[in-house]
């Protein structure tokens, strides 16, 4: 592997960890104002309100050097932070190596044509968004919708820059969407929640075909029965939010979607 591959993946790893930060702070942030509070412009501390400085906001180095605690008044920052930011920063790095992996070099890939260039910077905006939702919705369970109907261009501009056909596209939204819609409508909210359907708008819209709606359909709610089967094994009615389910399966199937194109080619 060349030297600038290894530092593509590298700065592409850092930056993934900066804006999960700042993704795990954007999901507090619109849940205080919510609630009628407001965070101001700076990072605090939530528990004594304590303004952070700068050397204690390093993505990953800040919370393994402060053991997870806040400097002031050494109360537990909890967990969300930096997995938010290992979480994201491997994301980054996943979508770089699928895009930049079947190249010589990586000039030869800044002289691709346009509509390949465009593609990967609209998944780490949509991702970096996509993150927010996951964060609030694990934490809350709640999907913030102005985040999900600001995704919906997103796909739509993804879309078109691949390529995609529109009627597979409308088949496989239609699919997701209109699902979970049904399953929404008529359970009452029992069975999924009520923004479920909307946030596979732009879900379906990212997929671009109907195989990988179906494929999507199948690997969330496996990955959320398993997640969930421990508390259904204690017989706990906890509620499992869904969408963290839904972007996760989004991302590993747009990462093996040549792999999933080749198996239903030959099959």
């Amino acid at each position: 592997m060349n030297i600038d591959f290894i530092v593509l993946y590298l700065a592409a790893f850092i930056f993934g960890s900066i804006f999960g930060s700042f993704a795990c702070c954007q999901a507090w942030r619109i849940r205080e104002k919510s609630e009628g509070r407001n965070l101001g412009k700076h990072s605090v501390c939530l528990h004594c309100g304590a303004k952070l400085k700068w050397y204690d906001n390093l993505p990953i180095i800040s919370w393994l050097a402060l053991k997870g605690r806040c400097r002031n008044c050494h109360e537990k920052i909890g967990k969300a932070e930096i997995l938010s930011e290992i979480g994201l920063g491997l994301v980054f790095f996943a979508i770089a190596y699928k895009y930049f992996s079947g190249f010589e070099t990586v000039a030869n890939f800044f002289s691709s044509p346009v509509e390949l260039l465009v593609q990967p910077l609209i998944l780490l905006v949509a991702f970096i968004i996509y993150w927010i939702i996951l964060i609030y919705d694990a934490k809350w369970g709640e999907l913030p919708m102005l985040l999900m109907l600001l995704e919906i261009p997103f796909a739509i501009i993804f879309h078109i820059a691949r390529g995609g056909n529109w009627l597979y596209a409308g088949i496989g939204t239609g699919l997701l969407s209109g699902l979970y819609y049904l399953l929404y409508f008529f359970s009452k909210e029992k069975l999924v929640g009520g923004g479920d359907w909307l946030l596979c708008i732009s879900i379906g819209l990212f997929l671009g075909r109907w195989e990988f709606a179906i494929i999507e359909l199948f690997l969330s709610n496996l990955t959320a029965t398993i997640f969930s089967a421990p508390q259904a094994l204690k017989k706990e009615k906890k509620q499992i939010p869904f969408g963290p389910f839904l972007i996760l399966s989004l991302l590993a199937i747009l990462l093996a979607s040549d792999y999933i194109l080749k198996f239903f080619i030959i099959y």
